[in-house]
Parts: C-alpha cells; structure tokens; sequence
C-alpha cells in the first residue's frame, strides 16, 4: 500500500469532497414511528434500505443465528403477496435485492436505475412483511444454511470470536451465523417484537424525500410500537481459540473502540485503525483492518492469516509492531483513513446502509462531517485510546506454541 496518495488521486479525492459538501439530505418521522430519510448524491441509480434495530444482539441467547435464518428468509413469501412474484417483479424492474445484518441492525436493500424507485419502493414494503410460513422457513434453512457455512471464510470465523472475546455473553458477543436450532415459532416471535415502525428506518439515496414519505406512509405495513432496549455493552477482553482443519491459521488482534453515537471518538479510531494497519502491514502484507463501531461499543485492531508453520512467528511480530505504534506517521494515517471514508461516500449502497446504522443509533453524520473530524484529530486524541486487547485464532495445529504470545 502507497504510504501517501498521488497528486492525482489526492485532487480526485478533493473534488469529491467539495461534491459531498453539496450533499442534501432530509430526515421525517411519520406517525407510526417510522423514519424516513434520504440522501441526494445527484448518482442514476437508486439504494433503498428499510432497516430494523433488530441486529444479532438482539436474538436470544440460545437462538443464535436467528438473525441470519431471518435474512435469508427475505424474498419468501409476504401476508398478502408470494415471494416469488415479489423476487421476480424486483428483477424485471432491474433492481437488485441483498439482505444483510450485523449485531446492531437488519436491513433489507434493493439498488435500481433512478426512474424505477417508486416501483422498488413497493415492492420493498412487502419485502419487509415476511410470513414466515413453516414450509418456507425449513426450505431456507435445508438450502442455505449448509452451503452459507461451508462458506464461512477463516477471516469471518475469526471476527466472529473476536466479539466473543471481547463481549463473552453480552448481545455483541452472540454470533450472526446460525446453528440451526430455530423453528417457525422462534423467527415469529422475534419478529413481533422487533421488526416494528418505531424501530425502522427507511432510506433512499438518489430518491425523492417527498416520494419515500409517501410510500412509507401507505406501502409498508409495519407493525407500530417500538421495541425494548438492548442491555448495555460490556467490554471484558480476552482470548479464544478454535481449533479446525487447514494448513493456515487465522488471528484477530484487536482492542476496545467507541461507540457509533460520537463522530470524534469515531474519527480518532478510524485513524488509530489505519496507523495499527500500517504497523500490521510492515510484517505482513495480508493484515486486514479491523474498525468497527455499534450503537454503544466498538473494535480497533488487525487480523491477519499465516501458514501453521509460520504463525507464531507472524503473530508475536505484529503484537510488538501494533504494541510500539505511535502517532509519528499521524499526518499520513489521517489523509489516508479520510480519503477512505470520501471514497465510500462514492458508493450509493454503502451510504445508504450507513445511514440508515446511523439513523436508528441516533445520529447523523455525513461522510464530510467525518472526513473533516479524522483531519482534526490530534496526536493527544490517539495516546487516549487504549484497553487491554482480545486476541483470537481460529484453525491450525501448532496453537499450544502461541501461548507464549503476550499482547497486554
């Protein structure tokens, strides 16, 4: 990676900056509860998002995963409409139709041409009403669960114990992979209590502001209420391992982060991310970042793989890199860690679900706002950040010789 942007990339960026700066955006609430918000990016093409607070945190303890059967679920059939029809009126439209979630919220996205919104924004209300009909939810799960696990990449495993780690039984530390032990009853019920207009968001990048209110007001039957709030974070650290086939090893090195809800501390951990990467990179050139924010905690650090043979050696060098980083490199940590956050400001998907996380933590920042806060960040604001590290490995045969790894 260059450790500074070209004169011609550092120009293209700036001009996309000044582009952002002219970003309109609007935010209503309708009388159910639900938020409408949009984003006008001047792009031909629409992303439309209606996302729940209705994260993985949020499933029961012994039901993890539940919130990965539900989005796979999506594109099945609605109360009043059959999947099929809903999947296939999407695709003649030209829209494409994603279901994603992550411990904080569950979203549903569908990205079509500009001039066909109004349509999408029909079908994605029905989208949003899933039946959950028993025959549906164990066809889901006999045809996508297994193939969604064989899939499961080490550095996705990792990330998952990661939280483990760090959050053990909290909400953060229950996994966003099902195990497949929940029925037609368990998905019902959370949805009930979960999936309602005072806890949802609909967003529209490159939409009309007036058309999303519209349609949010007539064409998604959510039902009203607002649900119970998640229990709060802990942070505890620590480490876990996994044992598993394969000639490599996976590791995740990470600390404590902030929270969504402060776009300073946000900031200041997208720049410590991208100096611990940097650190992470001078050993080896798979480091990963790792830098995420939720409604009241975060991550900061690395993963990176190795082969078995070598991974004590690669792990104990990057825990004394990302140990004796410092703010020297602060100045090339901030332009690159804010030229990241302008270039996905470019991606009209990327927005849109950004949004819509930031909308039901509460705050609204756009990616200029943030941008500006990483330059303003300060050498002091970086020596804040600390916390004991969790660290994670996942697959390999020679993890007993990493024990003598200390990270703290």
């Amino acid at each position: 990676m260059l450790s500074r942007p070209s004169a011609t990339v550092a120009k293209r960026f700036a001009s996309a900056a000044a582009k952002t700066a002219g970003v309109q955006e609007r935010t209503t609430v309708l009388e159910s509860g639900l938020r409408v918000s949009s984003v006008e990016l001047n792009g031909a093409t629409s992303s439309i998002v209606l996302a729940f607070r209705a994260g993985s945190r949020y499933q029961p303890a012994n039901k993890q995963g539940l919130t990965h059967l539900i989005r796979n679920s999506v594109g099945r059939d609605a109360e009043n409409y059959p999947g099929l029809a809903l999947v296939w009126n999407t695709a003649q439209n030209g829209g494409q139709l994603t279901a994603v979630s992550n411990r904080d919220v569950f979203a549903i996205e569908v990205n079509v041409v500009r001039d066909q919104s109004p349509i999408a924004l029909s079908l994605l209300g029905q989208l949003g009403n899933n039946a959950f009909k028993p025959w549906d939810v164990e066809d889901v799960k006999h045809d996508t669960l297994p193939a969604d696990s064989t899939y499961l990449t080490g550095t996705t495993i990792a990330f998952e114990q990661l939280h483990q780690a760090a959050f053990r039984n909290g909400g953060l530390g229950l996994s966003n992979y099902s195990v497949n032990n929940i029925s037609t009853k368990d998905l019902t019920a959370f949805a009930e209590q979960r999936l309602l207009a005072g806890d949802a968001v609909l967003v529209g990048v490159n939409v009309d502001h007036d058309t999303l209110v519209q349609a949010g007001s007539s064409q998604f039957p959510l039902a009203q209420g607002t649900a119970a709030q998640a229990a709060p974070a802990k942070y505890f650290g620590g480490e876990v391992r996994k044992d598993g086939r394969g000639a490599r090893t996976y590791v995740a090195i990470a600390g404590e982060g902030s929270a969504i809800t402060s776009v300073k501390d946000v900031a200041t951990q997208a720049v410590v991310a991208q100096i611990l990467l940097t650190a992470a990179e001078k050993v080896t050139s798979e480091a990963i970042s790792v830098n995420v924010n939720y409604q009241d905690a975060g991550l900061v650090g690395v993963q990176f793989a190795a082969d078995n043979t070598n991974i004590t050696a690669v792990t104990k060098s990057i825990a004394a890199a990302i140990k004796s980083a410092n703010a020297n490199g602060l100045d090339t940590a901030k332009s690159t860690a804010a030229i990241k956050v302008l270039a996905e400001a470019q991606n009209a998907s990327g927005v849109a679900l950004e949004k819509a996380t930031q909308v039901l933590a509460g705050v609204e920042a756009s990616p200029r706002d943030i941008a500006d806060a990483i330059r303003a960040v300060t050498a002091q604001d970086v020596s804040q950040v600390g916390g004991a590290p969790e660290i994670s490995y996942f697959h390999g045969k020679t993890l007993n010789r990493l024990k003598d790894i200390e990270v703290n």
